[in-house]
């Protein structure tokens, strides 16, 4: 049975997770609130834009707002991952990965952005439905990732981060 009643977390310590990770943890507050309003958040942002703005690369930046979105999913997928197996207490290290690599193999030029923020919206739909079912306790367990030491609350609050990370980033390129 899902845990819905989620107590306020608090931002987990330094010694959860490595110090690259600091600048997304930092720019997270109600976490469990951010990772709700999050989809739509990037509906406002991206779901009016035309094609051309869809695929436009802005200076200095390397990857279109389509782009972007697509690597927001894929990282959805890698840390929710992460936030499920180490929540279970699956010691097992998990890879580091090359984001790159998913960027330049994936074409996303014809995919709808309607699309794109469908996918996004179901993915998180799913960490949102284990973060209940694993519970707040669940949230402690350690693990490694990346060659580093980090707890499930870390990966959490990384990736709510991320997305506000790139949402701001994506606000100031559309400004």
């Amino acid at each position: 049975m899902p845990k819905t009643s989620f107590p306020s977390l608090t931002k987990p310590s330094s010694d959860q997770y490595h110090e690259y990770y600091q600048k997304y943890v930092e720019l997270v507050g109600d976490v469990m609130h951010e990772l709700a309003a999050q989809p739509k958040q990037l509906k406002e942002v991206l779901g009016g834009l035309d094609p051309d703005q869809e695929n436009c690369l802005h200076e200095p930046y390397t990857w279109t707002l389509k782009q972007v979105l697509g690597h927001i999913i894929d990282c959805e997928r890698i840390f929710g991952s992460r936030l499920f197996r180490i929540g279970v207490g699956d010691e097992t290290p998990l890879a580091g990965f090359d984001q790159n690599i998913y960027v330049d193999n994936l074409d996303y030029s014809d995919v709808p952005m309607k699309a794109l923020l469908k996918e996004f919206r179901h993915l998180r739909k799913a960490t949102i439905l284990v973060i209940e079912r694993l519970g707040a306790e669940a949230l402690e367990n350690r693990g490694v990732a990346s060659d580093n030491p980090i707890t499930a609350k870390a990966n959490l609050f990384i990736l709510v981060g991320h997305v506000t990370h790139h949402l701001d980033i994506m606000k100031k390129r559309l400004a």
